[in-house]
């Protein structure tokens, strides 16, 4: 519990830290971050990173100046063309930030996502297509006035979750995800899938601690 705390607060101010960097170059919070400032105002407790989206077009300037902050590491085993995670670890503690750069054609209505949950770059068919009109303009938090946010993050929210966004379920426990016609697709699981996901997860926790 008081680890999950610090985690928590580490990731709010790796969030405002990473969004002072980033002041003049465009993106937004996305994914389990952008779902917790929405539904909670808050950083997602046990989340061990924050997401952010930006455009393809400005890798180099992102990567630029998040390694003028020295305490931002870049983790090289999972980056790729289309995703960059950072690294950083304070008082026995290690968060992520974690970057999907998205491609944008400017004779379609949508945003492109190769990288995603999924993370099958090379494969078009599992690549997210984000509307338009639910990213741009972007604008502020009302709570975090320097933290940027999609234009339309409820209905976001709804396209990236499905209807029951509100309530809290735990990924890959009690709900699965799948890409479906380049749209998310949630798969909730079972009660007893729930469950035995669980079971096993605790399993692999304590075998990797032992091991």
């Amino acid at each position: 519990m008081i680890k999950q705390n610090k985690l928590q607060k580490l990731n709010l101010q790796n969030l405002l830290d990473v969004s002072k960097i980033l002041q003049n170059v465009e993106h937004f919070v996305f994914y389990g971050t952008l779902l917790g400032l929405i539904r909670e105002q808050k950083i997602i407790r046990g989340d061990d990173d924050v997401d952010f989206m930006t455009n393809l077009k400005n890798k180099k300037i992102v990567l630029k100046k998040m390694r003028i902050n020295k305490s931002f590491k870049i983790n090289k085993k999972v980056s790729n063309k289309y995703f960059t995670q950072f690294i950083k670890k304070k008082n026995n503690l290690m968060s992520f930030v974690d970057f999907y750069f998205f491609t944008k054609n400017p004779k379609d209505n949508f945003i492109v996502d190769r990288h995603n949950w999924l993370s099958n770059i090379h494969d078009s068919n599992f690549a997210l297509h984000f509307p338009n009109k639910m990213i741009f303009p972007i604008k502020n938090d009302k709570n975090f006035k320097t933290i940027f946010i999609p234009n339309k993050p409820e209905a976001l929210l709804k396209f990236l979750y499905g209807k029951t966004w509100l309530s809290p379920l735990k990924k890959n426990i009690e709900y699965r995800v799948e890409i479906k016609n380049n749209k998310p697709l949630i798969i909730r699981r079972s009660f007893i899938g729930s469950i035995t996901r669980l079971i096993k997860g605790k399993i692999n926790k304590r075998y990797k601690k032992v091991t």
